[in-house]
């Protein structure tokens, strides 16, 4: 067994994902982060009838934009109501390449290399 990992982790597949996706991924997240941040701003200064509705239209908005976001990173409605992992089997398939497989690519391209 790898120094510092568990059994569990020897059952897991590892995966390699490419630069671009994860930053992608985090800039997102961070983007999220932001609207979700604001809303509560906005919540937590909430003094009349006007500052309701400038709440209201921005979650509206923010909605809009989330869905957006959601379109993008295809990831089945299916998954959303079931949680069933096996649902992004199609979506692994194009954002994720097996450690495995990274490996014996790699090795490929060594030996082309050397021929």
């Amino acid at each position: 067994m790898r120094k510092g990992w568990d059994k569990d982790m020897e059952q897991e597949k590892l995966y390699v994902i490419e630069e671009k996706t994860y930053e992608a991924h985090i800039d997102e997240e961070v983007h999220l982060y932001g609207l979700l941040h604001q809303l509560a701003f906005l919540a937590g200064k909430i003094k009349d009838r006007r500052d309701m509705e400038n709440l209201i239209d921005t979650a509206r908005h923010y909605g809009d934009i989330a869905d957006q976001m959601f379109d993008r990173w295809s990831i089945p409605g299916r998954y959303l109501v079931f949680g069933d992992k096996d649902d992004l089997a199609r979506l692994k398939a194009l954002e994720l390449c097996e450690l495995d497989a990274f490996y014996v690519d790699c090795e490929d391209d060594e030996d082309q290399l050397h021929a």
